[in-house]
């Protein structure tokens, strides 16, 4: 174990704050669901008559209401939690910040492909699920719906902070019924004033958080065609989006392809649908080991659209059509756009797997 290097005592308050809303996101993420779900059945089990009837009322709420959360949610989530100003402490932890490329039609749904996985997430998080970063000032009328797994939506307490955040479940299903939905103001889908959905899917998944370590932009994306074939079902224009510096918000220990780590995380994988990536960050107090991902610039960049046609059953050779189009388009963006915010940039390449 090598030298810890510690946090100065006269670090300003401001900054502590941040690093505490940061760390306590991850407990969140990490352990916050588990928690909650252990919090259920204890209330469950050994609650009086009342709370037992609650939970009993409860959980037949989440069953029925899987039919919702299972075709696109409901809305864009609550906008005072969206709004927070502990998000805003959060995005200016790293800090994180937004870039728009072109403007969108607020008269159409969009796709949004967004790249890379890291370990968590975070990028597409502070900037789809928080408007901490101005994604309505950026795309005016437009509603940002992060995707996630489908079985988050059954576990009791979490779920509720999931919807909150107007994330929707990656069910075909739900995913088209957002990229089909209509776009006229006076339609009642659309009374919280907005009248597009732009339906965010971080494309690499669990299995690319296994490449995350710093300046390794290996991405999952050569076998991923599903989100092609659902946005020419859908008529919807793909937008590339890349997060600069997610890569390097945590260390990992070795892991090659055939290695023993790589074997158990690819078996975990497989098994549950979660890669256990061996993550170092921060700590709170010191900067050389823990769960906190470390104060790295964040810069997601939106790109232009990638226009495709309506076709209600595409063959393959249209899906790989559109996914080679789109592959190219990605990796413009990011060689256009890695010299402003990579600093080793000469020698950071877009591998995709």
């Amino acid at each position: 174990m090598g030298k810890i290097e510690w946090a100065p005592l006269n670090v300003p308050m401001r900054r502590r704050i941040e690093t505490l809303s940061t760390a306590l996101w991850m407990w969140l993420i990490l352990f916050g669901e588990l928690g909650m779900l252990i919090s259920y059945f204890l209330l469950l089990i050994y609650g009086n008559l009342f709370i037992k009837t609650l939970c009993v009322i409860y959980g037949y709420f989440i069953y029925t209401d899987r039919k919702i959360t299972l075709n696109g949610g409901r809305g864009q989530g609550v906008k005072w939690w969206r709004d927070l100003f502990w998000w805003k402490l959060y995005a200016s932890y790293f800090p994180a910040k937004m870039h728009k490329t072109v403007d969108l039609d607020p008269n159409r749904n969009y796709l949004f492909a967004a790249f890379p996985h890291g370990v968590l997430g975070l990028g597409a998080f502070i900037n789809f699920a928080t408007n901490a970063t101005g994604f309505h000032d950026n795309f005016p009328k437009i509603r940002s719906r992060p995707v996630t797994l489908n079985f988050h939506f059954v576990i009791p307490f979490f779920r509720e902070l999931l919807l909150s955040w107007g994330l929707v479940s990656a069910n075909p299903n739900s995913i088209l019924s957002l990229l089909k939905a209509p776009n006229k103001p006076d339609h009642p889908l659309n009374d919280d004033g907005y009248t597009a959905n732009a339906v965010v899917i971080v494309v690499g998944g669990a299995a690319e958080s296994l490449h995350c370590r710093p300046n390794n932009y290996t991405l999952v994306l050569r076998k991923r065609k599903g989100f092609c074939k659902l946005a020419i079902k859908a008529g919807t224009p793909i937008v590339p989006v890349m997060t600069f510096g997610e890569v390097d918000l945590f260390d990992q220990p070795p892991n090659p392809p055939g290695s023993r780590l790589r074997r158990f995380q690819e078996f975990v994988k497989n098994t549950t649908g979660i890669a256990p990536a061996a993550f170092v960050g921060r700590g709170f107090f010191q900067y050389s080991y823990g769960l906190i991902p470390r104060r790295k610039p964040l810069n997601t960049v939106v790109g232009p659209p990638v226009e495709v046609t309506q076709i209600d059953n595409p063959t393959q050779e249209q899906v790989d059509e559109v996914h080679e189009r789109f592959c190219r388009e990605l990796d413009n963006l990011f060689e256009t756009n890695k010299s402003r915010f990579i600093a080793d940039h000469k020698n950071v390449k877009l591998v995709m797997e």
